[in-house]
């Protein structure tokens, strides 16, 4: 029994690593999209407070520049993850969202109406909230029509 169990230990199995490959590959697809859905809706909550805002002097944007802050840092990560596993819908989302994010960081803390009022034409010029709102939906889509991981 010892020299059996010694044998099937070491002869070889053929599908065995493809199908452990495939399972690994839709485990990193899954934790992809659900972490991109959920960096998806913190961003375009930063993106709608700005959009929003109507203030009647100058408004103080501190706390979402720290908030789009570290969103780039996100979105570099996902955006090259995105380009490894070959997904060029997300990859252009998130690249055009970090141009949008970059900007956000590196303007005035306290921007005038006028100021808010050009990037709101900018978001709204460059559809990067509706590409969002897209991209989100397609994303929990797939979370959801993705099938359970199989155990082998």
């Amino acid at each position: 029994m010892g020299t059996a169990f010694v044998a099937g230990r070491f002869y070889p199995r053929h599908n065995q690593p493809a199908q452990m490959a495939a399972a690994d590959a839709q485990a990193g697809e899954r934790v992809l999209l659900v972490a991109v859905g959920d960096y998806l809706e913190r961003s375009q909550m930063v993106l709608i407070e700005l959009t929003n805002a109507n203030p009647k002097g100058s408004m103080d944007i501190t706390a979402e520049q720290e908030r789009a802050g570290d969103l780039v840092t996100e979105t570099r990560l996902y955006r090259q993850t995105a380009a490894r596993t070959g997904d060029t819908r997300i990859t252009g989302v998130l690249d055009e969202l970090e141009r949008v994010l970059v900007d956000i960081t590196h303007a005035p803390s306290n921007m005038t109406p006028g100021q808010l009022e050009e990037l709101r034409q900018r978001l709204e010029a460059e559809g990067i909230l509706f590409k969002i709102r897209v991209l989100g939906s397609n994303v929990r889509n797939q979370e959801v029509a993705a099938p359970p991981r199989q155990t082998l």
